[in-house]
């Protein structure tokens, strides 16, 4: 005979089993293709594009657009051999998300704001707001802002305007802000010079905002017409054609093109031994660092190589008045090793500003 506890041990086991069955069936039941909780995750590969949306005549569309684009790729880089899923590229040291800082180069000076121009844009509102001066035309969709005559603290100064223009910067998310300053004058028509008419009131007023910019926390206002209207997909792209070298597509003008690639160059770590602006050559060397562990540059130099750098010829061909292309070859003309061209334009890339 089975005792009491022996009995109730069994029928406890019996129930179990019987539960975990209806459990598991249960589970089939809700869960399953057929079930109540049907796996949706896939779903979305079933979905068909729709035409866009058709409005009656004399209905403007201006104001419909997408609530969240898809941003553009910004390498196009050729894939090889075995594919591996990539490490991330590191951040660059100059990579600060709230980083503002007064960029200068010739006659011209502009502001460059880590952030896209739809989220700069409420706080240029805020400067002028905070300081009390009146604004005269604001236009988000060209990205341009127009004060009233100001007068300034010194009675001996004339009247002034200025003219605020923002647009997108060379990396994605980046914005750069240009200030344009005219003294008032007895022409009733007067228009806006093509530089300012005070160099020394331009810098004044580009200092107070930039140090404005950079005191404003990033906060969640953001002007979606701003957003929608300037580009905030960056300047600054890799390509490459299949079975091609790959390149970097930048969209400046020449002589702008060619003071940052010269800037992104030596913040990159590479040492520059000479230039040649009549062929748009810069000639270079870059030290590849060995890593012990058989890493992706080990072996594919020599030692002297690894301690006098790797020369390359980084070229700069213009395709345009707003469009060059930047290529990168060994100086002695021997073929690059796979995926090498590409690191070195991604190195250069991210410090394009």
């Amino acid at each position: 005979m089975l005792s009491n506890n022996s009995l109730m041990i069994k029928t406890i086991k019996s129930v179990f089993l019987v539960s975990f069955v209806l459990f598991t069936s249960a589970c089939g039941w809700l869960f399953d293709d057929d079930g109540m909780f049907r796996d949706r995750s896939d779903d979305y590969r079933q979905a068909e594009a729709t035409p866009p949306l058709v409005l009656p005549e004399g209905v403007e569309s201006e104001a419909i657009g997408d609530g969240y684009e898809i941003p553009e790729i910004s390498d196009r880089t050729e894939l090889t051999g075995e594919f591996e899923i990539p490490r991330p590229d590191p951040l660059g040291e100059e990579v600060e998300r709230e980083a503002v800082r007064i960029n200068k180069l010739g006659d011209e000076q502009w502001i460059l704001v880590n952030s896209s121009p739809g989220q700069v844009w409420p706080r240029l509102r805020g400067f002028f707001n905070f300081n009390r001066i009146g604004l005269l035309r604001v236009d988000a969709i060209n990205g341009v802002m127009e004060t009233v005559w100001i007068s300034p603290a010194d009675v001996t100064l004339t009247k002034e305007r200025y003219r605020l223009r923002i647009v997108q910067g060379i990396q994605r998310d980046s914005a750069e802000v240009y200030i344009l300053q005219m003294n008032q004058s007895a022409d009733v028509d007067q228009e806006w010079p093509t530089l300012s008419n005070s160099r020394e009131r331009e810098d004044q007023f580009v200092k107070q905002m930039s140090q404005f910019l950079a005191d404003t926390a990033l906060g969640s206002s953001v002007s979606m017409l701003a957003q929608q209207a300037i580009d905030s997909s960056g300047k600054v792209t890799i390509e490459q054609a299949k079975g091609e070298s790959p390149y970097i597509n930048l969209q400046l003008p020449f002589y702008r093109g060619w003071a940052s690639l010269g800037v992104a160059l030596k913040k990159a770590a590479f040492i520059e031994d000479d230039i040649d602006v009549s062929k748009k050559f810069y000639y270079v060397r870059y030290i590849h660092e060995k890593e012990e562990d058989d890493g992706w540059f080990s072996g594919w130099f020599s030692e002297e190589e690894e301690d006098l750098g790797v020369a390359y010829l980084v070229q700069v061909i213009e395709k345009n008045e707003q469009q060059l292309t930047i290529t990168i070859a060994r100086q002695k003309g021997e073929a690059m090793e796979e995926g090498e061209a590409a690191t070195l334009l991604k190195l250069i890339k991210k410090n394009l500003s």
